[in-house]
């Protein structure tokens, strides 16, 4: 994959898990934004002397980092803000709890409509990337095919679902939550 790709992959994925985290953190989704427009734009400059493996968990500690120094910046008394920083880990599994437990509602709903509208293949790689949460990779290696056909796979089954009249108030929020589909 390119830069482009890659950099594009992360933020679709990641952005709207990260925001929600932030802003659990900060209870301000300006400052919450700030942030996260932050973190994307240093992963943008630094990702060709980067090897990330893994996007989320490097793209979780740089928002992590970043609230921290925000939190830090305000004035708060030495004790607010150990106390704080010690409530982080548990706001943080909080939101990724609630964001799951929304996602998985949703992704069921949209299960229910793509049996209706999608050809087989391209449901198989709908399922395995949304209700397995497998990666494009494991996906394209369990499959034997190409991240690329994963990839215009999972375009043609939203495009399929859109053109269908599926596409609802419930698919726009589908779409927003893609974020936060490979929750680990």
């Amino acid at each position: 994959m390119n830069k482009t790709q890659d950099y594009n992959n992360a933020y679709n994925m990641y952005w709207y898990e990260l925001f929600a985290y932030a802003n659990n953190i900060l209870r301000s989704r300006e400052a919450a934004e700030d942030i996260i427009q932050e973190v994307f734009l240093d992963l943008w400059k630094r990702l060709d002397d980067l090897s990330i493996d893994h996007y989320r968990a490097y793209l979780y500690k740089a928002v992590k980092f970043q609230c921290a120094k925000k939190l830090r910046s305000t004035p708060f008394t030495e004790i607010m803000l150990e106390k704080l920083e010690g409530t982080l880990n548990n706001d943080e599994s909080e939101a990724i709890k609630s964001i799951e437990e929304n996602k998985l509602l949703l992704v069921q709903k949209i299960d229910i409509l793509a049996h209706d509208v999608l050809p087989e293949r391209c449901l198989l790689i709908f399922k395995l990337r949304f209700k397995e949460n497998l990666s494009y990779k494991e996906i394209a290696n369990r499959l034997d095919i190409s991240t690329s056909t994963v990839d215009n796979q999972i375009n043609k089954a939203l495009r399929i679902l859109r053109e269908s009249g599926v596409y609802n108030s419930e698919m726009v929020l589908f779409q927003i939550l893609l974020a936060g589909l490979t929750l680990v």
